[in-house]
């Protein structure tokens, strides 16, 4: 009787960008395995990203970093969270070695917790890290003047150095304290256009059939206090929000839709095929998948994330884009960045994005 190889996944919850990227690999491998999902992202999430049948174990590992909203680091409260989680560190390691000795796994992938490594580690299973960044440097960028964080920051690159290999997709920022990495092509979903289904799910059908759709995608933190008071009105152009964003607000127009209008559509295809701009902030996961599904965008920058100034270089060779401060969104400027990028042919050459492939080599040999 064949028993399929067991491959267990854990993802971190820290936004949206570690689901897409992780799930593009995984789908991508060609192997017959079963499959287990540890993670606290949202399930529908998982579920329409990864395209083969999964067990979903609710588990957290690690935090990333806590945020006040979309763009601000909550830096005092993350250095206690991470404070308190490595007060006991080794304590959780053995525990956590035990929880995946139990699952029995072949192999561990994950985006990119790294209680998870050390304790694959412990008990003997290969593993493979995968993420443009590692939360041992995003952490330290925030927190090296707090007391303690330097111990912790070695704890997390130990963690990471037990992989059998850390695959950094391109745009990645540097990870100069690991000894095992590994660059690989950009990973993004390639979106499959039906404008029909979305003037139909936005009840406009036939009436405007050169309407214009814009998607406001922030990730998976709230933007506090969007300014749709002064929000422009252009003609023939409707704006897709977060449905959080619409509802923190006291007033409806005809031209801002709800997301959730949309759900019958996989997020990528309602990126790629209702959008003519998405208005983003610095993040791989968005910015990657507009540029290889050609949408124009228009990114909120985020200066001291960072990963902002590898994405920012590498989104302005690679796509049409223009980077506000968020005091811009909402004024003149950008209404005008707006009309500009809707009149701006796309001029750059298509992307090979391929890393997912590349990605799921490296897993499929650790399962021969």
């Amino acid at each position: 009787m064949h028993v399929p190889r067991h491959v267990v996944v854990d993802i971190s919850a820290h936004g949206f960008g570690h689901v897409a990227q992780c799930s593009a690999a995984i789908n991508a491998c060609k192997d017959d395995f079963r499959l287990t999902v540890r993670s606290c992202s949202d399930e529908a999430t998982l579920r329409e990203r990864i395209h083969r049948p999964f067990d979903l174990i609710p588990y957290r590992q690690d935090q990333g970093m806590i945020m006040h909203d979309a763009l601000r680091v909550d830096a005092d409260a993350t250095m206690d969270w991470y404070r308190e989680f490595h007060s006991d560190y080794n304590a959780k390691k053995s525990r956590a070695a035990t929880e995946l000795e139990k699952l029995r796994p072949d192999v561990l992938f994950c985006d990119v917790p790294y209680l998870s490594l050390d304790a694959a580690n412990l008990v003997g299973v290969p593993a493979v890290a995968m993420c443009s960044l590692n939360w041992a440097d995003i952490f330290l960028s925030y927190c090296e003047d707090y007391k303690g964080s330097a111990k912790i920051h070695d704890e997390i690159v130990e963690a990471y150095n037990t992989a059998n290999a850390f695959l950094q997709p391109a745009p990645s920022m540097p990870m100069d304290s690991l000894d095992n990495t590994r660059s690989i092509s950009p990973i993004a979903f390639q979106g499959k256009a039906d404008t029909e289904a979305i003037r139909s799910l936005a009840g406009i059908g036939d009436r405007e059939r050169d309407a214009t759709f814009i998607l406001v995608g922030v990730g998976g933190f709230p933007i506090k206090n969007m300014p749709l008071e002064s929000w422009p009105r252009l003609e023939g152009v409707y704006w897709i929000f977060p449905d959080g964003i619409l509802q923190s607000h006291a007033f409806e127009r005809s031209d801002f839709l709800c997301q959730s209008l949309f759900n019958s559509i996989p997020y990528i295809d309602l990126l790629a095929a209702s959008c003519s701009i998405v208005v983003t902030k610095t993040g791989y996961g968005t910015q990657c998948e507009a540029v290889l599904n050609q949408v124009p965008s228009i990114c909120i920058e985020r200066l001291d994330w960072p990963e902002h100034e590898y994405l920012r270089r590498w989104h302005e060779d690679h796509g049409e884009v223009e980077f506000i401060d968020l005091t811009d969104v909402g004024t003149k400027r950008f209404e005008s960045t707006v009309t500009e990028l809707l009149a701006r042919p796309w001029c750059k050459d298509a992307i090979k994005a391929s890393g997912a492939d590349e990605a799921a080599d490296v897993l499929g040999r650790l399962l021969l």
